[in-house]
């Protein structure tokens, strides 16, 4: 969803949203498409590593069939051990994976002064391994508190809405505005 789309919808008679609907509405939408992209991303890393240990394990099947008696016990307990190995990969995988949503769920709720800020928010955030209970990360508050002092200029105002502020002296750049009137033939004005 595209925030444009919101700023130029039509909601009756010509109404608009405010900047605080579309704000509210892009908020939700992210929360919702990161939880549907964290499922999709786990489902896909889960099959991945299902699909590389079936077709492994009928290769092995089918060397079964030329081996003598010791030789199948010997590679029953080789893959016992390449599957506990393979086994505790795809769970350290889908682990960090659901680290790393639960991670940027939490950064979603803060605001940043750019992008990069956020980046290297995260990547600290990340790198610091607070444990996850409920899907929550305990200690965050802390961590926050304690990134903010070390980094104010990380995240944006609080409470306050940007201005832009144009020319140095408060008043009208008449210059510009004089030529520009010249130029399409309008008297200046005065």
């Amino acid at each position: 969803m595209k925030r444009e789309f919101l700023k130029n919808l039509d909601i009756g008679d010509g109404a608009k949203l405010s900047d605080a609907a579309i704000d509210a509405i892009m908020a939700e939408y992210g929360k919702a498409k990161n939880a549907s992209d964290q499922t999709i991303q786990t489902l896909t890393t889960e099959r991945d590593g299902l699909r590389g240990q079936l077709s492994d394990a009928n290769v092995t099947i089918q060397s079964y069939k030329e081996m003598d008696i010791d030789g199948i016990k010997r590679k029953a307990e080789d893959w016992e051990r390449k599957y506990d190995a393979d086994t505790k990969k795809l769970k350290a995988d889908l682990e960090a994976a659901e680290y790393g949503h639960t991670v940027k769920d939490a950064a979603s709720g803060l605001q940043f002064s750019s992008e990069s800020a956020r980046r290297a928010f995260v990547a600290d955030l990340t790198a610091k391994k607070l444990p996850v209970q409920d899907g929550k990360l305990l200690g965050l508050d802390d961590f926050v508190s304690a990134y903010k002092e070390s980094d104010p200029n990380a995240f944006a105002p609080e409470g306050r809405t940007p201005v832009v502020v144009s020319g140095g002296s408060g008043s009208p750049a008449t210059g510009f505005d004089d030529s520009l009137r010249a130029a399409f033939g309008l008297s200046r004005q005065k």
